[in-house]
């Protein structure tokens, strides 16, 4: 499959095409993220995958300090140009997931708009969990959000499409191997550009079994951006709050 990520994170259509993942949204989750956990002003909070920085963006608003990183300098060029907070309080990195390390310590770790599952292996994948736990504060907390795989897999719309700055995309949507597969046509100006999305599946409980063995402890799990419960059959999101034992 590839490196999709590389091209479709890099291309001019990826923030149109999710443009309905907006600030609203980050907002809401935000808000959960504080009502939570208890932050004071200067804490550092890192986001891992933090594409655009719509997170890094409102953490910085408020006075926290905070580092982002993403392998995309297409999404991190926006996330520079969209914040008046750059270089006060908000850092960007350019670096790959599975390898990214810190000699600092953070008081909050975020992953969030499933910006995981992207690799082949279950090592890759949870890679950047086990080194964070060398770079997570005693008492810091790790907030992770990403599809529900249950609701994903018996909801899952195969086909749609839409109008997005006047070129049409179509999108089919399966799951193969334990993945779900999103193909990607965008047409316009007498040519048509495809990209794919290729995430792995994991349950609930798979996800809170792996990061015990991890070395974390479960605080809340919760089904939505508004702190509703999580239920395995009906929450689209399981949003897991855990700290290192």
């Amino acid at each position: 499959m590839g490196k999709w990520y590389k091209d479709w994170f890099s291309s001019e259509f990826y923030t149109s095409v999710y443009a309905h993942r907006n600030d609203s949204d980050a907002k809401l989750l935000s808000d959960l993220i504080l009502s939570k956990i208890e932050l004071k002003k200067d804490d550092y909070i890192l986001d891992a995958a933090c594409g655009a920085g719509r997170y890094s963006k409102i953490f910085a608003s408020l006075e926290f300090n905070v580092v982002g990183f993403d392998l995309s300098l297409a999404l991190l060029n926006m996330a520079q140009n969209d914040n008046p907070h750059f270089n006060k309080n908000q850092f960007l990195i350019n670096s790959d997931i599975r390898t990214t390390y810190f000699k600092k310590r953070f008081n909050l770790i975020i992953n969030l708009f499933t910006s995981f599952g992207y690799f082949q292996s279950e090592k890759e994948n949870f890679q950047f969990f086990e080194n964070a736990l060398g770079f997570l504060e005693k008492n810091g907390v790790v907030v992770f959000d990403y599809f529900n795989s249950s609701y994903i897999m018996k909801s899952l719309v195969p086909y749609s499409e839409k109008n997005v700055d006047g070129y049409l995309v179509k999108e089919t949507r399966t799951t193969k191997d334990n993945r779900v597969i999103k193909n990607i046509d965008v047409t316009g100006n007498n040519s048509t550009l495809s990209f794919f999305e290729s995430v792995a599946l994991y349950d609930s409980h798979f996800l809170i079994d792996k990061f015990n063995l991890l070395g974390y402890n479960i605080i809340d799990v919760y089904g939505d951006y508004k702190g509703s419960p999580f239920n395995e059959d009906n929450s689209e999101r399981i949003i897991i709050f855990m700290k290192k034992k």
